[in-house]
């Protein structure tokens, strides 16, 4: 009876291991953006590569930025390229740094002051991008008043109300708000600071409730494994050059 039931057991299929789910920005290139139902850009390039040097299998799914952060928030799933603030670190574990992102002003041709300071929003209506947190800095900033903000979906509609003059600024990492303004053909009417207001580290974030999180250790020995073996470097410039030929809109 005892040797029917192994043989039994062993026709039974074999469950392979789930997969973790990790969620980023279907529009926010080209740091993270849907492309042909597949995320692409800077983020999901470095989720790939943390999780084939890590063993660990993952599904990167591309969804509103608010979606991902629910998921996040209900702990069925972890997201990447987040900042770290005070109020996140009560809710969610971190990973090491995956990457340094650096936010500049935008402004309309000829109407740029020479200073780039958060202070020097003072007053001014500043285009961000709905549910982003922009550091503890820039988010103090603008919990107290010092200016307003419109939200919008992506850089891109930002720009757009930026030329529009429907806002004063925009707010948008180098990367992004470059690679915008030459897809929009704006580099005659929207020009950048030079130096940034502020750098953010981008993470990987987990719920501190979600079992998931079990992974985060053999996650940043990937990574730091990558930075120094120079491939996380690498990583990040390729999906850069394939950002710029891509037809996201």
């Amino acid at each position: 009876m005892w040797s029917v039931l192994l043989g039994a057991l062993a026709l039974l299929p074999v469950n392979p291991a789930q997969a973790l789910t990790i969620y980023v920005d279907e529009a926010n290139p080209p740091f993270m953006y849907r492309d042909h139902d597949r995320a692409a850009g800077i983020y999901p390039e470095i989720v790939r590569a943390i999780s084939a040097h890590a063993g660990i299998t993952v599904e990167i799914v591309p969804v509103p930025w608010r979606r991902a952060l629910l998921h996040l928030e209900n702990g069925d799933g972890a997201v990447a390229g987040i900042y770290k603030n005070l109020e996140r670190q009560k809710k969610y574990a971190f990973s090491d740094p995956v990457h340094r992102e650096s936010l500049m002003i935008y402004r309309p041709a000829g109407k740029f002051s020479p200073e780039t300071r958060i202070e020097d929003l003072s007053g001014m209506n500043v285009g961000v991008i709905r549910g982003w947190s922009y550091g503890n800095a820039f988010d103090s900033a603008r919990a107290s008043g010092m200016f307003d903000t419109s939200e919008a979906a992506g850089d891109d509609q930002n720009f757009a109300m930026l030329v529009s003059k429907r806002i004063d600024a925009v707010i948008a990492v180098r990367e992004a708000g470059d690679i915008w303004i030459r897809k929009l053909e704006l580099e005659d009417k929207v020009v950048r600071g030079q130096n940034a207001i502020y750098e953010n580290q981008t993470f990987i974030a987990f719920n501190r409730k979600s079992q998931d999180i079990s992974q985060l250790a053999r996650i940043n020995r990937a990574i730091a494994e990558l930075i120094a073996n120079g491939t996380m470097e690498a990583v990040i410039a390729n999906a850069v050059n394939q950002a710029i030929g891509s037809g996201f809109h």
